[in-house]
């Protein structure tokens, strides 16, 4: 009998332990692609739009993000302060022009054991977070996929881009415009919103359908490829694209 009530007093006292491990999850409110650092580690070298990570001790953690947003790459990054028991939701808020973003807690939900690692609960926190403070102060590991991360890295500036368009404008040749947004994209990659806005500056189907394709390895966000589509006048051209990109993959 005591042999048996060994192993069930050891359970017993191990239960408080698991239930204090913490979780957390960021999400961006328009779906911006991010990366992610956890106390200076990077947890995703693939950028993702929701980023979770368990079992992790209860407190203050630092977090950091690399952004994919609409006008260039954002940085940004603030402390947190999760509780034992809880997954704690974050919303990562990234505005216009100006690139300022905000970070805000959505709330916590109690998880279910097993848990692990506790640490003394520790005092609540706010509902909103500073925008940007600091850069990540170490450079980022090398990505899993290098190839894929490398289209990220240089994408034209809302600066360049507008320049860029203006140049296009300026010319009356068709051939003389690819060979511009050529040039432009060749060595920087490009976001599908902004290449569809690209498009629409030529005059031919021919032209447009041509420079998508070779834009569309520069592309830095191929899951809102569907973008592009818009700018195609015929449903032969959005077909046409589709059977090219299916024999890219």
């Amino acid at each position: 009998m005591k042999k048996l009530l060994l192993p069930l007093l050891l359970a017993l006292l191990a239960l408080p332990v698991w239930a204090q491990a913490s979780a957390v999850t960021f999400s961006t409110q328009k779906g911006e692609p991010f990366q992610m650092y956890l106390n200076g580690r990077l947890v995703n070298p693939v950028a993702r739009n929701v980023v979770r990570v368990a079992n992790l001790q209860p407190g203050q953690h630092l977090v950091e993000f690399k952004i994919r947003g609409r006008f260039g790459i954002y940085r940004t990054g603030t402390t947190v302060i999760l509780p034992a028991g809880y997954e704690s939701s974050f919303v990562l808020l990234v505005g216009g022009r100006s690139g300022r973003v905000r970070i805000r807690k959505l709330g916590d939900v109690p998880l279910r054991p097993p848990l692990s690692n506790p640490v003394p609960p520790q005092p609540d926190q706010p509902d909103t977070y500073p925008e940007e403070y600091s850069r990540p102060q170490q450079p980022d590991p090398p990505a899993q996929n290098q190839e894929e991360e490398d289209y990220c890295h240089n994408v034209i500036t809302r600066y360049d881009f507008d320049k860029l368009v203006e140049s296009i404008r300026g010319r009356s040749q068709e051939s003389t415009k690819l060979a511009i947004a050529r040039e432009a994209v060749r060595s920087n990659s490009i976001t599908a919103e902004d290449l569809k806005l690209l498009l629409d500056e030529f005059e031919y189907e021919s032209s447009r359908l041509e420079f998508a394709k070779f834009a569309y390895s520069q592309v830095c966000d191929k899951e809102r490829f569907y973008y592009v589509y818009d700018a195609f006048k015929f449903d032969t051209s959005i077909q046409e694209m589709e059977k090219f990109i299916n024999s890219r993959r």
